[in-house]
Formats: C-alpha cells, structure tokens, sequence
C-alpha cells in the first residue's frame, strides 16, 4: 500500500499544484499553452522515441494489447451511443461526442505518467503501443459516428480518411513512435549527445506533464448536466476497465505485465480530447467538461483502489 500511496499522492500533488497556480493567476493562459504544447509535441515524443530505440526486443506483439484495449474501448463506445439516447444533454448526433468522452483517456498527460512512476521505465512499451494508434483511431471514430448520424446518406470515406492521415502527420506521439521504429531498425543506436538531451527531456515529462495537466484542469466547468455527467464518469472509469480487464483475463492472451497496464489506461477519467471534439461540435459541451475534471479529481481515488487490487493480486 506504501508504494500506491508514493505513486498517486505526488502525482495528484502536482496535478493539485498545477491548479493552484493557475486559480492564483501565477501563470497566465498563454504561459499554460505553450507548457501543455510542450509536453505533447517534445517531451512525451522524445521519452517514447528514446524507450522504443533502446529497449530490449519483445517477446510479445502488440496485436492482443491492441485488440484487448480497443474491444474493450470498442464495446464501451456502442453502449454509451445508446444510453446516451437517455439523456437529453448528451445525445446529440447518435452521442458521438459522449461516445467520444466514454473512450478517450487522458493517456498522455495522466496515463503515462502513472504507469512510469508505478510500474518503472519499462511501463513505457505497452504505453506507448496503445498511445501510437489512440488519438488517430478515436478521432476518426467519433467523426465517422458523427457524420454517419447526421448524414448517413451523404457521408465521404475519402474525406474521412484525410482527416486521419492528417491527424497521424500532426500528431508528435504517432511520429516519435514511428520515427523510433525505423531508426531501431537500423540498429545505429544513439550517439551519447542526442541520448543525453533525449534523457533530459524525458525525465522533464512528467512533472512537467502532471503539472499542465492541473493548469488545464482549472479551465473546465462543472456547470451544466450532472445526470449526463455521471454517466459519462461511470462508463469511462468503470465499464471500460471492466470490459478490458474481462479481455485480458479471459479472451485474448495479454503478458500480465501488460495486460495490467492496459487495465490502468483503461480505467483513465476522459481526456481533453473529448473536450475539444465536443467543443467543436458544440455537442454535450457541459456534461463533457464536467466529466474531464470531475473525472480527474475522482481518479485519485479509483486509481489507488485499482493499483491495489492489481498489486494484491486480486484482480
């Protein structure tokens, strides 16, 4: 239980100072910005690129983390369209943005870091597995889902597929990860300069992550539909880790190692993201918003539980 406590408590610290900082004004939005832009497109790219050059080869593939976390992801997305029917704030457009919110984590700046300070460097493979293909795979899906309800007669796949090839080319995570892995190709390694400043960055990603986490988190409104709210919290943070532990445990052979940090990005509260697809849509904006900081806040909670279970061995 001590190590939980020594992994949750300074993550959600800095998540908390992140907040304050930002609440007492000590740093102002555009200085929040370029913080979080930082994380995305150098310090996580330059963390993943460095573990995926030097880790040691694998003897798993990552084909049954994949269909494990996103038939999981998959299953939670169907059921959250059709529950978000329901409720009235949330059901725009077949609930693509709910949907959207019930599927995408907060990987990159909650996710990682958790899994790195719990479970060590090598937590870093499977993250970044799951984080090449997350981004891509969901906004593709929830623009589909959208446009599929809204005009199912008249929808472009072609259009759609521009859309995800150009979120793959601007996407620094996916082409880190690519880059890694045509440069581990050439089994040239890395020259001590480029991996001395590709270790400094990668030790400044996380706090630096956790703690643009917190300055985003305090732009967030709580107002708006708490019942929509509520069920996007439960099937993020409950129904998915569920399904894909069910996965992992009895349909598709998942290392345990991995099949546990699967489990933990899964049970991820909803990540900006879903924010921004809701926000652009101007789509079930209020339950959505409420679900990223409520979710986060809750997620200290829910993420020790989880740890534990899993450390005790229970789950």
């Amino acid at each position: 239980m001590e190590s939980i406590v020594n992994t949750v408590l300074p993550v959600f610290g800095l998540i908390a100072l992140g907040v304050a900082f930002a609440r007492l004004k000590l740093i102002d939005t555009g200085t929040a910005k370029g913080l979080t832009q930082f994380v995305f497109n150098l310090a996580i790219p330059a963390l993943l690129f460095r573990t995926i050059v030097t880790m040691k080869a694998q003897e798993a593939t990552p084909l049954g983390l994949w269909i494990a976390f996103f038939g999981g992801l998959a299953l939670t997305w169907i059921v959250t369209a059709l529950v978000a029917q329901k409720f009235e704030r949330i059901s725009a457009s077949g609930g693509a943005a709910a949907s959207m919110a019930a599927g995408f984590g907060n990987l990159a700046l909650l996710g990682t870091p958790l899994a790195l300070a719990h479970y060590g460097q090598d937590a870093a493979v499977p993250v970044g597995l799951i984080l090449s293909i997350h981004a891509p795979i969901l906004w593709f899906s929830a623009t589909l889902h959208r446009e599929l309800a809204r005009h199912s007669s008249a929808i472009s796949i072609a259009r759609l597929a521009r859309e995800l090839f150009v979120s793959l080319a601007q996407n620094a995570i996916v082409l880190a990860l690519l880059s890694a892995a045509i440069w581990r190709f050439t089994g040239l390694g890395l020259h001590p300069v480029p991996d001395r400043m590709l270790s400094m960055l990668s030790d400044a990603s996380i706090p630096t992550a956790l703690f643009a986490l917190g300055l985003s988190l305090s732009t967030y409104s709580l107002k708006g539909q708490w019942s929509g709210m509520a069920v996007l919290i439960a099937m993020k943070m409950l129904v998915m880790p569920v399904l894909v532990f069910l996965a992992v445990r009895y349909l598709i052979f998942v290392p345990p190692f991995w099949a546990n940090i699967a489990v933990l990005l899964a049970a991820m509260p909803t990540g900006a993201n879903a924010f921004l697809f809701a926000h652009r849509n101007e789509e079930s904006v209020a339950a959505v918003s409420a679900a990223v900081a409520v979710g986060t806040g809750l997620a200290a909670i829910t993420v020790s539980l989880l740890l534990y279970l899993m450390d005790a061995g229970l789950i």
